[in-house]
């Protein structure tokens, strides 16, 4: 992913975050909803699962990522929740209707679930865009073709490998978490940035 090397971990702090938060996604469900404004949200996205149903696989993805990027406004954690970073559960995300970098990536993946996706061939990445100096978070759907990124930042979904000022700090997958390393010369693995710092603080 992203020419990264994966570790696998179970200590940093995002893999708490994360326990919390994936049995909610694998659970999640389209069609029970409370509220007019959950209602329609829910009805927007199945309307995005089945209006690609008779399109490509890039299609399918293409269609979620755009319905989420439209359903969420982008705020960050500290506005919307209070906290400098909240793993919002899904049904809170569409409740609220808001979200930063990771609350879009867990609302595509909890739709993709519901799609038929296996949570597996899904990860959350959190990142560094070296090219904006940021963090951000992104979904990452694997296949046999490559890692399709699923970006609130775009509406069209790219290939990782299209995306080379995106540097891969960890990632989370169903009940696994990866830290990842860039290749440097030789044999060598140049050492990740600060993993404490979030996708909230300073993040898109």
């Amino acid at each position: 992913m992203f020419q990264s090397v994966a570790f696998r971990v179970s200590s940093i702090p995002a893999a708490r975050k994360w326990q919390a938060v994936f049995p909610e996604i694998a659970t999640a469900n389209l069609k029970d909803c409370k509220g007019l404004g959950e209602c329609m949200a829910k009805k927007s996205l199945r309307a995005a699962i089945d209006g690609s149903t008779s399109g490509s696989f890039r299609q399918k993805l293409n269609s979620v990522n755009r319905a989420v990027n439209t359903l969420v406004r982008y705020q960050p954690d500290a506005e919307n929740y209070g906290s400098m970073d909240h793993w919002a559960l899904p049904r809170e995300i569409l409740v609220r209707g808001k979200g930063d970098c990771e609350d879009y990536a867990i609302l595509k993946m909890a739709t993709l679930k519901e799609a038929g996706l296996p949570p597996q061939a899904m990860s959350i990445v959190v990142l560094r865009d070296t090219r904006r100096n940021l963090y951000h978070a992104v979904l990452s759907v694997t296949t046999s073709q490559g890692n399709f990124i699923l970006d609130n930042l775009s509406d069209d979904v790219k290939l990782d490998i299209a995306l080379p000022n995106y540097q891969p700090l960890y990632s989370v997958s169903a009940e696994r978490t990866w830290i990842h390393g860039i290749k440097a010369t030789g044999s060598k693995i140049a050492a990740a940035p600060s993993l404490d710092v979030m996708p909230g603080e300073g993040g898109l």
